[in-house]
């Protein structure tokens, strides 16, 4: 059976967990918790009529041990309003739907994982519903992000070479590459030296990838030709 080949950069789709643990908005809060510590996740969807409507996880349900604090007043206590009825609402809930968040953040399945790492860290959340339309298909995990960049060097070495020939159309061949711990040593002579900057450019965002060193070198400036027909100024040489 053939192997089949690693995919240059990965889509929420490679890593995510499917099929999904999910709950209803009517499960019951000690149920929630009980599937958790089962299965050993941080999170459940909730679903209802085969639609994503919302997520529980850790810390929604730590809400139920969170002690009683006493409101400040004046204006404080105006800008915290709409997060102490949050906190009682999950503090007081007794099923899914009384202490889920929602809207939940989800990305499609074609969507890289790079850009998931990164909505991870800007909306600070461990997981992502993976959806194709409205139907959940999985879920991605901090951990499964962590996965993509612990690519074996062979993966990585083949994913270069893939994407040096099918996005730059640079044939690997005529170069050396070299993967040691996910650093990608490229080595030889293209033909222009914006196919040595792209190059460069574009193996850096392969996953897996943790730096590169480049040693390539060109056979024709095109930048400087470039600059020769087009001068920055195209009047300098007509009499004022």
């Amino acid at each position: 059976m053939a192997r089949t080949p690693p995919r240059v950069r990965l889509l929420a789709r490679d890593v995510m967990t499917s099929p999904v643990i999910t709950v209803s908005p009517d499960t019951p809060v000690k149920e929630i918790a009980q599937l958790l510590l089962t299965h050993h996740i941080s999170g459940v969807p909730v679903v209802s009529d085969g639609k994503l409507v919302g997520i529980v996880t850790e810390a929604d349900l730590l809400y139920k041990e969170r002690p009683e604090v006493a409101e400040e007043g004046g204006i404080l206590r105006l800008f915290r309003r709409g997060q102490v009825a949050e906190a009682e609402r999950k503090a007081e809930g007794m099923v899914a739907r009384d202490v889920m968040t929602s809207p939940v953040v989800t990305v499609p399945e074609d969507t890289p994982v790079r850009e998931v790492a990164a909505l991870m860290a800007r909306r600070q959340i461990n997981r992502v519903p993976v959806v194709r339309g409205e139907q959940l298909v999985g879920i991605v995990s901090r951990a499964d992000v962590l996965r993509a960049l612990v690519r074996s060097d062979e993966e990585i070495k083949e994913a270069v070479r893939r994407a040096l020939l099918e996005e730059l159309w640079i044939d690997p061949s005529d170069l050396t590459i070299e993967v040691h711990e996910g650093v990608v040593t490229l080595e030889g002579e293209v033909e222009r030296r914006s196919d040595k900057e792209l190059a460069e450019r574009w193996v850096g965002t392969v996953d897996g990838v943790v730096r590169v060193e480049s040693r390539l070198s060109y056979r024709f400036d095109d930048r400087q030709a470039r600059m020769e027909t087009w001068p920055g100024d195209p009047w300098r040489n007509v009499p004022r």
